[in-house]
């Protein structure tokens, strides 16, 4: 049974036992019979609104809500440090201007200094140059002039 119900039944009960009306209840009269259970009922009820429980207080100080904070820290520093762009990043000495040959400004080192200074245009340029300075390549070539050009003879 709901408790509306048993209140319902029980009130039916007490009024067909008593033979008056639906019963009433007085708080004064309640007030004055038991003075120490109200005085009780009354500091209760000033406790309980001072024992409220802060909840943003609570979630600071979660050890959980601090993990998370600094995951999400160090995540955005992460981010950010890997997302800068080439014009932020510290300027590397400029070995691709000292390479002398074709094969010393395609080497890795190379390559990448020429990013860092412009990006993937500044690589495409590198390649350009190196292009330029080897002339054109044949179509076809033998097999004699490709061991010369291996072997350096």
């Amino acid at each position: 049974m709901k408790k509306e119900e048993d209140e319902k039944w029980l009130d039916e009960l007490i009024a067909r036992t008593i033979n008056e009306g639906k019963p009433q209840f007085d708080a004064e009269k309640w007030k004055e019979k038991y003075p120490e259970e109200f005085q009780l009922l009354k500091s209760r009820a000033g406790q309980a609104s001072a024992h409220q429980v802060n909840i943003w207080r609570r979630v600071a100080q979660s050890k959980i809500t601090k993990l998370a904070a600094a995951a999400v820290i160090i995540i955005a520093v992460g981010l950010f440090l890997v997302h800068r762009g080439p014009d932020e990043q510290v300027k590397p000495t400029e070995v691709a201007k000292a390479a002398k040959s074709p094969a010393e400004m395609m080497t890795a080192m190379s390559l990448n200094i020429a990013y860092r200074k412009g990006g993937i245009e500044a690589v495409d340029r590198q390649g350009e140059k190196v292009i330029k300075m080897l002339g054109p390549r044949p179509v076809e070539i033998t097999v004699k002039e490709l061991l010369a050009e291996y072997n350096g003879t």
